[in-house]
């Protein structure tokens, strides 16, 4: 039961977050008069709750066994940023770009590890996802460096677009492929030696 909940939670952030971006990519995009401060207040919820599920998971899995763990570190520590995006909602609405490229960084270097689980399982699939994360970690570089101003929000909110959509293409692949892997595993283990 505990892990079958720890799993779900996995699922719902895995899924829950490229639909973040899709959304909020959008919505910044497209909606002119947006007040970026709401946002800002929202990636701060975003982040205690991520913090909150963190703490819980790692409670669940019985992780605190484990002394290589770091759930609850990281969930804590999630849950006090988000606090502090929260009260500083202003200053982070100000700078809002550099959050948000961030957050693509992030999500890059997730599927650069997704990448080398893929490549450890055997898959021909890393090639594919360890290109699709060098590309948005160079977008990354490339806001941080090249684009100003208008431009560099413009380009950060289509990136963070497209993000959303290869992490949640992403997600469901890896899903997918460690089904087929551990249903692959059972037949190999069952069949005479």
């Amino acid at each position: 039961m505990n892990k079958k909940l720890s799993m779900d939670l996995s699922a719902v952030f895995t899924f829950l977050f490229p639909v973040i971006y899709i959304v909020l990519g959008l919505l910044l995009l497209v909606v002119d008069e947006i007040n970026t401060k709401v946002f800002a207040y929202l990636l701060g919820m975003a982040a205690m709750v991520l913090g909150a599920a963190l703490i819980i998971q790692y409670f669940l899995r019985r992780q605190y066994l484990d002394v290589h763990a770091y759930g609850f570190a990281l969930g804590a520590f999630a849950a006090v940023i988000g606090f502090c995006i929260m009260l500083e909602s202003d200053a982070i609405a100000d700078s809002l770009t550099i959050v948000l490229n961030l957050c693509i960084m992030l999500t890059s270097l997730i599927k650069v590890q997704n990448a080398i689980q893929l490549r450890c399982i055997k898959s021909v699939m890393w090639i594919p996802v360890l290109v699709v994360s060098c590309i948005f970690l160079l977008c990354s570089v490339l806001i941080a460096t090249v684009f100003e101003d208008e431009a560099r929000d413009i380009f950060t909110y289509v990136v963070l677009i497209c993000d959303g959509l290869a992490s949640f293409a992403n997600a469901i692949m890896l899903r997918i492929i460690f089904r087929l892997k551990a249903t692959e595993d059972v037949g190999n283990a069952m069949e005479p030696v």
